[in-house]
Order: structure tokens, then C-alpha cells, then sequence
């Protein structure tokens, strides 16, 4: 009998120790409450994240009448509806009323550059102006050089440029042909040639150029339908001026629809009573050469 009473004793004691051990968190410990647990599973799915897609596999949620704990949740991609979260993964920190308060400002990472542009730094070489040193130019976009020359108050390429944008190409598509005439554009394409700070040159500037006879004009043809032709007999080059109807070929090629020009002539293929340099319309899509004046 007094075995029965010790044995039943001591089970009595073995349940009330464990009974009270469920209101006490030990240090160290990391229960998780049954309640929390369901409740954070779904404020998680009304927020558009999938439960597998949390990285950290313990959400810790003290007892009420214990301090709260919390520790980093880590959910990938950018699907939960926070505005301030913009980097990936996404980090959150979860509380036991599931509010979440997004990584500061000082965990973004944060682009390298040197211009701003809407709140974000951009570095991007089609911003940088050209470098100039006396009389060359280096293009910051490709590192390539060219002479330059004075005209008219204002400085000039003296070399046709060859930076590579949509819609040019080399004369017969070889490259040598660019290396040494530069590239041809559409019209469209022109307007991108020239660097920042650099643009194609207006019909006052183009007329001043015509009429100095040391600018050293290229003869690089041009191309037109997948043919190219004139190549060391001719140069063609854009201008940002407007059509009038006394310059060459404008009814011809969509009067002041079409683009200004100007055409040259290689003294060797002027024939008598020609004009060697003149304006003249032509069509947009054709590809002529471009040379940059600064602003």
C-alpha cells in the first residue's frame, strides 16, 4: 500500500512540474504557439506569399506574459505588397500582431554612378560629353579620336564620326570602310551620332562650312536600298536645317517632308559647269555620313 501511495505521488508531482513547464519559456528556447503559428500562415497567404517560399523554418512569438521575440523572415521575390521593399530577396521582420516593418534604407543597395536621374544614380557612357584637347576630340562612349577644325565662330569635326547606333552601318558592311570614312545613318540615326554636348549642324553653320575651302570633306559614298555607292567620288552628309524649295532635288524627294543634305564632289569627278558642294533634299531613309559641330 505504501508503494502505491509513493508511486502515486510521485506521477502527481511528474504532472504538475510539466504542466507548469507550458507557462514558462526557458531561455534559449524557441516554442511556437499553435494559435500564431496558423495566423501568421494566414495573413501570409492573403498577402500573395506562398508559405514554402519563406527561407527561415522558425518564426519565434513569445507568450503574452513573456518577452516578445522575432526573428528575420526572408521571403524571395518582390510579390508581397510593400511599396518600400525593392531589392530581392525580400527582407521582413514579422511581429506577433503580423505587421511588418521593411529593411532600412541602409540595406539597399545602392547603383554606382555619377548622374542622377528621378532619384536613382545612373553612370552611363552616352552621357558623357567628349573630352576635348585642343584640336582632337575623344569620345568618352568609345574611346574613339577625331581632328577638329574651327568654322565659322564654331568647332567642327573634321573627320566623319563612327559610333555604332541602330540603323548605320560601314559602306559595303566592311569595317575598314569605317575605320577610315566613318559610318552611314539614316536620318533618324543621325540624330543619336553625335555625343552629348555635339549635334548635327544647322543650315547657317553647314553654309559657312561649304564656303571655307580648308575643311578637309570626306568623299564616303553612301548606300540606299542595300546598295551602296559613290564611295571616293562623292560624300553626302545630314544637316539639322529645313528644306526650301530652291535646293536641289526637292520635289523630288518630298519637298520639306524630306531632310537637308549637303552633297560633295571630289575634284576629280566635278564635271564642267557642276557645282562641287551644294544643298540638296533627299530621303530620311537613305544612309549618309555625319559631322558633329558643338553647341
Amino acid at each position: 500500500m505504501k508503494k502505491s501511495l509513493l508511486s502515486l505521488s510521485f506521477l502527481g508531482l511528474t504532472a504538475l512540474f510539466f504542466g507548469c513547464s507550458d507557462d514558462i519559456t526557458a531561455p534559449g528556447d524557441s516554442p511556437i504557439a499553435e494559435n500564431s503559428s496558423s495566423s501568421i500562415a494566414t495573413d501570409l497567404s492573403s498577402s500573395g506569399a506562398q508559405p514554402g517560399n519563406i527561407s527561415s523554418s522558425t518564426i519565434v512569438i513569445g507568450r503574452k506574459d513573456t518577452v516578445e521575440k522575432h526573428e528575420t523572415v526572408t521571403i524571395p521575390g518582390s510579390k508581397i505588397p510593400y511599396p518600400d521593399i525593392v531589392t530581392e530577396p525580400v527582407v521582413c521582420i514579422w511581429t506577433p500582431n503580423c505587421a511588418v516593418e521593411p529593411p532600412s534604407s541602409s540595406s539597399k543597395a545602392t547603383p554606382k554612378s555619377s548622374s542622377s536621374q528621378g532619384g536613382i544614380s545612373i553612370d552611363l557612357p552616352e552621357n558623357k560629353p567628349p573630352v576635348v584637347n585642343g584640336t582632337t576630340m575623344t569620345d568618352q562612349r568609345d574611346n574613339k579620336t577625331y581632328k577638329l577644325m574651327q568654322i565659322g565662330g564654331k568647332l567642327w569635326m573634321a573627320q566623319d564620326i563612327n559610333y555604332e547606333v541602330a540603323n548605320s552601318e560601314c559602306y559595303n558592311e566592311q569595317n575598314e570602310n569605317c575605320a577610315t570614312n566613318g559610318r552611314l545613318y539614316t536620318f533618324n540615326a543621325a540624330q543619336r551620332a553625335c555625343p552629348t554636348g555635339w549635334r548635327l549642324p544647322n543650315r547657317e553653320e553647314t553654309q559657312a562650312a561649304l564656303n571655307d575651302e580648308s575643311v578637309p570633306w570626306s568623299y564616303s559614298g553612301r548606300c540606299k536600298d542595300g546598295t551602296c555607292d559613290f564611295l571616293g567620288d562623292m560624300g553626302f552628309h545630314w544637316t539639322s536645317g529645313d528644306p526650301q524649295p530652291n535646293d536641289k532635288k526637292y520635289d523630288e524627294n518630298g519637298g520639306s517632308n524630306g531632310a537637308l543634305i549637303i552633297v560633295e564632289k571630289s575634284p576629280d569627278y566635278v564635271k564642267e559647269g557642276d557645282d562641287q558642294k551644294f544643298f540638296q533634299v533627299d530621303q530620311k531613309t537613305k544612309r549618309f555620313s555625319v559631322r558633329c559641330v558643338q553647341d
